[in-house]
Formats: C-alpha cells, structure tokens, sequence
C-alpha cells in the first residue's frame, strides 16, 4: 500500500491549500491532524479504488490483444509460487538508469567510427561484441569506472512499479542490470535479499538456493566490481565456456518453474538464445516462460510471436506508450489474484 501514498496525497492535495486567517495547510496535512484514523480509512478505500480500477483496465486491454486467458495461468502459476521475475533494464528506467544502448552509445559518443560500429552491432542485437568495442576504446579501468559511475550501489533512487515486486516474488530472483534497484528496493520494505550470486557464484546456486531461497542472482555482474561481470564479448567467453554456458546456468536455476520477463526487450540476445538452447535440447516439454511485452507494431505480431515461441516465451501485450502504467496494473492484478 506504500507505494500508492505519494500518489494518494498528491490527489488529494490537487484542490489547493485551505487557508484561515492567512495560514495555509495542505489537504492532507488537514485530515491527518483533524482525524488521524479517519486519514487511514480514506487512503485504504482510495487504494481498493485503484487496484479494481487497474484489474479493469488490464481485462479491457488482455481482452483487445487477445492475451486474457495466458494472463489467467500465469496468475495461477505466480499463486502457487512457481513464477521467477526476470528484471531487465527496462524496470530500472524510471529511477533515472539508461537502457543497454543508450548506455553504450553514451560512452563513445564522441568517436564517431566506434558510435557507427557499435550502433550496427546494437541494431543486431550484439550486445556483448558492442560493449567490446566500447571496452576497447574506453579502455578495461575506465570502463569500470564509468559502470560504478552509473550504476554503483551509492546511486539509491527507487521510482515506478519494481516496487512492487517484493509484494509478489520472495523467493529468486534474477536480474542482468548492473544497478542496484532491485536490493535497494527489497530493503526499503525489510526483506532484503539474504543472498547475493555473481560471476563464479552462480555456479553453486542451484544447490544453495534450496536452503535459501531469497537471493538474488546476477547474470551480468553489479556495477560496484569488474569481479564477474559479463558486458564485452572476452567477459562473456571468459564467463560462459564450455563446461558453464548460460543455458545451463538458466536451467538448474529455472528447473520446474516459469520465468517472467519485465523490463527485457528480448530481441536477438544471448537469453532468448539460451533458452531456445534448452527447448531444442529439452528431453521433455520444458516449463513455458511468459513476458510483458508492448504490443508489436501492425503486421509483426505473429513473427514476433514465432520468435519467442522458439525460445519458450509466451507473451502477454499490453498497449503501446505509457509502459509503467501498464506493468503496474498487470503487476497490481496479479497482486490481487488475476482478473477473477
């Protein structure tokens, strides 16, 4: 419910001060003084008001792109407790983090045959073979630097809906941003992440999150150390050989349950290959992955479609534009049990 309040009284403020005998007091600042508890139950009701009216826009726009009823068993699936969130960049954007690429282009924006190569790279999805070339101009230390600069742990602003997540998901969960939105987040609500895997870590995951469940589990490495962080093409060698690929990772973290994708522009990157990887290898049909995913543009539906199906992801459209409205009325129903 902490997550509403701001917006609650900003509301409730939006007619104006009350002003007596020259003196001015918020709308809120009234109610609270006038009747503390009265306060409380009018910001309880506003809050039901919100979530029903976000469980009503969510089955308006599943029902317009014809995604209501995958809705319905991830909800059943996220009940039971056997859905991990999958955090991308795009979670991390309101608390004023860039994007992958806006990321990258930044750091050689002032070398323009570096920006044309690694803005080709980029428009293909090579991620890791873009940030080499970042890595190589910048050079390995001030790389790092430009990492911690932007994203480090010091860096502590929490804003838009991956504040609700602790309300879903206390169990793994597995991010590949660097920031630390996510800890910062878990810890604003007193149930911060017991565990930690990055680089090497992860190998020992799988048989320690049995014990332990609420970890986090870093595929990329954290912005505050180089020490397993995978960004350049060498990082991404050096960390996935042959006897480790991220595949495999995925696999023994996954098992039984599905992922979900938020935040994850999932185009031609080294996850979607990873877990096409394990459906073509699967000895048996493989758990079904879900994403929340803007709407494909008019006539790129069914093979947007057909290149998350090869990978096992089932997406789950919402309407182009304000993309935190709508994660959070799909995060909020599923908060409240679906749609039903």
């Amino acid at each position: 419910m902490e997550y509403f309040r701001d917006r609650f009284i900003r509301e409730l403020n939006d007619d104006g001060e009350v002003e007596i005998a020259g003196y001015k007091w918020t709308r809120h600042e009234v109610l609270e003084t006038m009747d503390a508890e009265g306060s409380k139950e009018v910001f309880r009701g506003w809050v039901d008001d919100a979530k029903q009216a976000a469980i009503g826009r969510v089955r308006e726009f599943l029902t317009e792109t014809n995604c209501l009823d995958r809705f319905r068993t991830l909800s059943h699936r996220v009940k039971i407790g056997n859905v991990v969130p999958f955090v991308g960049a795009g979670m991390s954007l309101t608390s004023g983090f860039p994007l992958w690429d806006q990321f990258l282009l930044s750091l050689v924006g002032e070398n323009p045959a570096a920006l044309a190569e690694v803005q080709a790279l980029i428009s293909r999805g090579n991620y890791e073979e873009a940030g080499q070339i970042v890595g190589d101009v910048r050079g390995v230390r001030t790389l790092s630097e430009d990492i911690h600069n932007r994203f480090g742990s010091h860096l502590r602003a929490i804003a838009g809906p991956v504040q609700l997540l602790p309300s879903l998901f206390s169990g793994e969960v597995i991010t590949t941003n660097f920031d630390y939105v996510l800890p910062h987040v878990y810890r604003s609500v007193e149930h911060p992440f017991s565990t930690v895997f990055c680089g090497p870590e992860l190998r020992t995951a799988p048989q320690r999150i049995g014990n332990d469940p609420h970890c986090l589990l870093r595929l990329h490495g954290q912005g505050d150390t180089d020490q397993g962080r995978v960004l350049t093409l060498a990082e991404y060698e050096d960390t996935y050989a042959k006897d480790r690929t991220l595949a495999g990772t995925l696999s023994a973290i996954v098992s039984l349950r599905s992922l979900l994708f938020l935040g994850c522009s999932l185009s031609q990157d080294r996850t979607v290959a990873a877990l096409r990887e394990l459906r073509a290898s699967a000895q048996a049909d493989p758990p079904r992955h879900y994403a929340f995913l803007p709407y494909p543009e008019a006539g790129q539906r069914e093979g947007r479609n057909r290149f998350l199906s090869e990978a096992n992801i089932h997406p789950i459209y919402y309407p182009g534009g304000d993309h935190d409205q709508y994660i959070e009325d799909l995060l909020v129903t599923l908060m409240e049990g679906g749609v039903d």
